[in-house]
């Protein structure tokens, strides 16, 4: 199958999607180039990726740094986790890679740093080591660090701030629309949902099944994205697939209440499959890996649906033939380019959202699944994608941006 969604510094499209919002933004920032067969010659900052011209496969990356045309001064950029820590091979791991990549093109300086958040008690005391080392840039990553960002934000003006997967509001709601502060959000339900009906042509019991670690919104719009995707199946199908773990009516499903409790999750995904389940998407950083556990160890054939970044390859190689598909969002380029416009006094403020449209979001290779895939599925996937982009299938259910 043809990759839904380009690899890391290949989502080319989005990102100039973003440099057009940023419009102070130099075309001048030209070093390295990215080439999609079938398509026009596009810059992008500091990664060379190169997409075979083929059905299945997708040509190995080559990523180069050179220092950037226009003249940049590079920043101190910090990045505070939420609580899955930096080593989650998701989430957290994901937007550090973006300030790994933009230290490498210089625009990030050598002393830039993470700081990891064990509990909500950390975060004001990593902004604060934040602000004490003079960091001019700080990252915070994920939904629950909003009320912590604004507050600081707000403090200190003169630090720009990179939030992801959270838009900024007051108490009624309304979007802050802080001056140093850039919002990068995603419509992961869909491609969410393009997983759900891929999932269901693929599953033989009839019954697929998520879990999340907590009901908030970053967390919930895969699961009902995906909900959403197999009942699609079962219109177009005649079917009658059922998925475990979420409500659509009640936005509510199932959910460990922990990112970090890895035998809670296992007892959740053995319960689940207990009940059938041979499709599941876990939500949550590494709380997928038991679910993994449970289908190594009792010999399941059944499969995993990866979140944020392609767990075939993020994740460790035991797990690496669980993996289905990875509902993908593009964190780790739009960190880069956030840090790379203040290094370059281009940087604009404001909430962006990633969609299929845009390449911000989609799905991985099937990888070792490929095989069990079949052409006229891949087709169907391909072409559902392609309807959600040109509006004729609607698959945005919860509302992101401002």
């Amino acid at each position: 199958m043809r990759s839904v969604f380009k690899r890391r510094g290949a989502v080319f499209v989005l990102i100039l999607a973003l440099a057009l919002i940023a419009a102070a933004c130099s075309s001048d920032s030209d070093d390295t180039t990215t080439t999609v067969a079938g398509a026009t010659e596009t810059t992008v900052a500091a990664t060379e990726t190169t997409v075979a011209a083929t059905e299945t496969t997708v040509a190995a990356e080559t990523t180069t740094t050179a220092a950037p045309a226009t003249a940049f001064t590079p920043v101190k950029t910090c990045l505070v986790t939420d609580l899955a820590g930096v080593d989650d091979q998701s989430f957290n791991a994901s937007a550090w890679q973006g300030v790994q990549d933009a230290m490498a093109a210089g625009f990030a300086t050598e002393d830039s740093f993470f700081l990891e958040s064990t509990d909500a008690s950390d975060w004001q005391p990593n902004v604060d080591q934040f602000i004490s080392q003079g960091c001019e840039h700080i990252v915070t990553v994920g939904f629950a660090l909003g009320e912590v960002t604004a507050i600081n934000a707000a403090a200190n003006p003169d630090i720009i701030w990179t939030m992801i997967d959270n838009v900024l509001t007051d108490e009624n709601f309304a979007p802050l629309g802080l001056e140093n502060v850039r919002e990068l959000v995603y419509q992961t339900d869909e491609a969410a949902f393009a997983a759900g009906y891929l999932a269901a042509g693929v599953s033989q019991s009839g019954i697929l099944c998520t879990y999340g670690g907590a009901n908030f919104p970053t967390v919930a719009i895969f699961m009902d994205g995906f909900t959403r995707g197999a009942a699609h199946y079962n219109e177009i199908k005649g079917t009658d697939v059922t998925v475990l773990g979420w409500n659509v009516d009640d936005q509510d499903g199932l959910f460990t209440g922990s990112f970090t409790d890895m035998v809670l999750a296992g007892t959740t995904a053995e319960g689940l499959f207990d009940e059938g389940c041979d499709m599941i998407i876990p939500v949550g950083g590494a709380i997928n890996l038991p679910a993994g556990d449970v289908i190594n160890d009792s010999g399941l054939d059944a499969a995993l649906i990866g979140v944020d970044a392609d767990a075939f390859f993020a994740m460790p190689e035991q797990y690496a033939s669980l993996w289905l598909t990875t509902v993908e969002k593009a964190i780790a380029p739009f960190i880069t380019l956030s840090v790379q416009g203040q290094a370059e006094d281009s940087w604009t403020p404001g909430s962006f959202v990633g969609n299929l449209a845009n390449d911000g979001v989609g799905l991985s290779e099937f990888h070792d699944w490929d095989a069990r895939v079949s052409s006229e599925l891949k087709e169907e996937v391909l072409q559902l994608i392609q309807d959600i982009k040109d509006g004729k299938v609607e698959a945005a259910f919860t509302p992101v941006g401002y």
